[in-house]
């Protein structure tokens, strides 16, 4: 399931012109795509997750640090 996921992913981010080319990074720990992706997922969806300001939960579920302050926008930016 998530090998089928990340093929998606890369597969519809080159169509659109906006290939993956290095995982992104929260903090210094590199993004895993497939673990943000359930995180959302497990919340509701992306709307659900902004509108409620689930960010932060995301990022916390990802296992960052506690004292970012910058967390919940900067996991917002990723996933999108």
């Amino acid at each position: 399931e998530e090998e089928a996921f990340l093929v998606s992913l890369y597969k519809f981010m080159k169509e659109r012109h906006t290939p993956i080319e290095r995982i992104p990074h929260l903090g210094f720990k590199q993004i895993n795509l497939w673990k943000i992706y359930k995180a959302v997922e497990k919340l509701g969806d992306y709307e659900l997750v902004t509108g409620r300001r689930l960010w932060k939960n995301v990022y916390d579920e990802l296992g960052g640090s506690r004292g970012s302050t910058s967390a919940a926008t900067c996991t917002r930016r990723h996933y999108e």
